[in-house]
């Protein structure tokens, strides 16, 4: 496994995606170290590493072994005493395919590796001291004498060696500005060659990251999705549950009616999801009505729900009604300390004994429940504010079906959820960036689960009302249709 591999999850790739900026590519030639045939070996016959990145290093520069790229990283640095910062957290990975993300964290990396700026000051002299000069009178004027010092090298290419601004610049990751980069520029001869005095440039874009980094932490979006779900959580007109008695009373009316009056499904009681009783067809009925009815005001108190078209509304509101009510019902059981799942009026299964018809109907679910869902809470000791996050991620993971102005917010939504929860995990869950990404990886195979526990229990609605073992109203069978096979879930958590 490539160092890539080891420190970001393949399952996230994209989350890191940058627009790299080649540091060995001037006017068309590529004279990257790790396609060079000049390729110096150490002693012992092995190529030698640059110490700060990782990439294939041309020798000793400023005390270490370093690659031309992170060598001119850290002379331009130093010369013109820049002060980087970082904005995720001081500790990004610092590898030769990411190297440019983070200037903070590589150049506290060639500091950490033992880079001298000694070393950059004394050449820095000695070139003043050669005549070759260093200061620079203006970028827009066409013609500067001593802006360049050319040599003949022996493949027939002109060596063009730049002066720099003696400047102090103080910048960030997001400043918009012109950057020399390398000392050389190579073009080959009667390729039209610059005019001599005219300083050539790189240009290095340093503007604002591409939209697929991680944002800098707000950390109001955590508590903004915990203050939604407490608030829905908690809204309770009806003191007394009294709903257990109409479950016989089936339900005719369509989904996009009742979504917008869920109060006509089920009275917003006080949910106490505990095992207080021994669950019955009857309860797991009115748990699921009370459900929706929570599903509903959830989604409703949502931003970027209420942004949705009426029509977008309904179509993700179907296709996450079910995923949301696995996820809540894990997470609050798990709360409760209850080996099994609990439903909001107190009544629980548990993997052993029950009701006989309950028993049949979670057969299936309840070992993967148990295994892939339940387990990892307890693993990660989750907590409330990932519980809100990944179901904000998971209820905006699929774009299908809506129209192009839906798509837009919900993969908008999406990552800024899951950016919310990376920079949390960061924070407050882990030491390392790589360990948080991990961790936001855990969290999506559980997802991946509770998608297959979706699957088995839209089958299981559909054989037991076939049946008539449970006698499920047209809602509840209507909203658990038959869906696309499952896939199983990976057997390790570890």
């Amino acid at each position: 496994m490539n160092e890539r591999g080891m420190l970001v999850d393949p399952r996230f790739d994209a989350f890191f995606k940058i627009e790299q900026v080649d540091d060995y590519k001037y006017d068309g030639v590529d004279t990257s170290p790790s396609t060079s045939n000049g390729i110096p070996e150490s002693s012992n016959g092995g190529r030698l590493i640059c110490d700060v990145c990782g990439d294939v290093a041309f020798g000793k520069h400023y005390g270490i072994n370093a690659c031309n790229g992170c060598k001119g990283f850290f002379r331009r640095s130093v010369w013109s005493r820049r002060q980087y910062s970082c904005r995720f957290g001081g500790d990004c990975p610092v590898v030769k395919e990411h190297r440019n993300v983070c200037r903070s964290c590589r150049l506290k990396k060639c500091f950490e590796v033992g880079m001298n700026p000694d070393s950059v000051q004394n050449e820095r002299d000695r070139n003043a001291k050669n005549g070759s000069g260093m200061g620079i009178t203006s970028l827009t004027s066409p013609i500067q004498p001593t802006s360049c010092k050319e040599l003949t090298i022996s493949n027939g290419q002109i060596k063009r060696k730049r002066m720099r601004p003696e400047t102090v610049d103080k910048m960030t990751q997001t400043d918009g500005k012109m950057e020399i980069s390398d000392d050389y520029e190579f073009e080959s001869i009667g390729e039209n060659p610059t005019p001599p005095g005219l300083l050539p440039l790189k240009l290095e874009r340093i503007s604002t990251p591409p939209s697929d980094l991680p944002v800098p932490m707000d950390y109001s979006i955590p508590s903004l999705v915990l203050e939604v779900e407490q608030k829905v959580f908690y809204n309770c007109p009806v003191a007394v549950d009294n709903s257990i008695n109409a479950t016989k009373t089936p339900i005719t009316l369509p989904f996009e009616t009742v979504f917008r009056q869920p109060e006509l499904v089920c009275n917003r009681y006080p949910m106490r999801f505990a095992n207080t009783r021994t669950l019955t067809p009857e309860d797991l009925i009115d748990g699921w009505r009370r459900h929706f009815t929570y599903y509903s005001d959830w989604c409703h108190a949502m931003e970027e729900f209420r942004s949705l078209s009426p029509d977008d509304q309904i179509v993700l509101a179907k296709k996450k009604i079910i995923l949301h009510g696995w996820l809540v019902h894990a997470y609050y059981s798990y709360k409760s300390g209850c080996n099994g799942i609990c439903f909001a009026n107190g009544a629980a299964h548990l993997p052993e004994g029950g009701h006989p018809s309950i028993t049949e109907f979670y057969k299936e679910c309840m070992p993967r429940y148990l295994n892939y869902v339940i387990y990892p809470m307890h693993n990660f000791q989750m907590d409330d504010i990932e519980m809100v996050l990944v179901k904000c991620i998971m209820f905006f993971s699929n774009e299908s079906g809506l129209s192009v102005a839906g798509k837009t917010i919900v993969s908008a939504a999406r990552e800024k959820y899951l950016a919310a929860l990376y920079n949390y995990g960061r924070s407050n869950k882990c030491s390392t960036s790589a360990q948080a990404t991990l961790r936001i990886a855990k969290f999506m195979i559980m997802l991946s689960a509770i998608t297959s526990l979706t699957h088995l229990m839209n089958e299981g609605v559909h054989v037991t009302s076939l049946f008539n073992i449970i006698e499920f109203d047209e809602l509840i069978q209507a909203t658990h249709k038959t869906t696309p096979p499952h896939h199983s879930p990976p057997h390790s958590m570890s």
